[in-house]
């Protein structure tokens, strides 16, 4: 990830046991987070800017965790599905029937929800627009999502207000 000085991060995340979470600042060797849960631990990912980490657990429960501040919450229950869309700290997760999207991770509590049949398979983003794909069974339908409000979120943590 890059801040909005322009100068490279360089963390890492990764699982010390099954059920514990560091996050590691490559540059100095320092540990900048160890999170403990009382859960197997299946999936973990840190956002572009390596600020906030996803990680979900055998149970399915959806966590996220600011690194900075320390804090943990949960978005979701039962999620089949969660990744990062590239490029963007924006959250896409599937919820049984329904597919779930964070424009602004930062208020955790502010989440799109669209109902859909099938599972996700993936986020696309290229020209211009982000699409997730879902198959349903016979068909794949994709759904767009609102590149306005990616963009926006990507310009406000770069620094950059007068793109924004």
């Amino acid at each position: 990830g890059v801040q909005a000085s322009g100068e490279e991060i360089k963390k890492i995340a990764y699982l010390v046991d099954l059920q514990t979470i560091r996050v590691l600042d490559l540059d100095t060797g320092v540990s900048a987070a160890t999170i403990s849960h009382d859960a197997r631990i299946d999936w973990l990912d840190l956002s572009l800017n390596a600020g906030k980490l996803l990680f979900r657990d055998k149970r399915r429960q959806l966590h996220l965790y600011d690194v900075n501040s320390q804090v943990r919450s949960t978005l979701l229950s039962y999620a089949s599905y969660v990744n990062w869309v590239p490029g963007a700290d924006v959250v896409v997760a599937q919820n049984r029937g329904s597919l779930c999207v964070w424009y602004h991770i930062d208020s955790p509590d502010k989440v799109t929800v669209v109902p859909i049949k099938g599972d996700v398979v993936e986020i696309e983003r290229a020209e211009g627009k982000t699409e997730v794909i879902v198959d349903e069974g016979i068909n794949t339908v994709s759904y767009a999502l609102d590149e306005a409000l990616i963009a926006f979120g990507a310009a406000l943590d770069q620094g950059e207000l007068e793109v924004a």
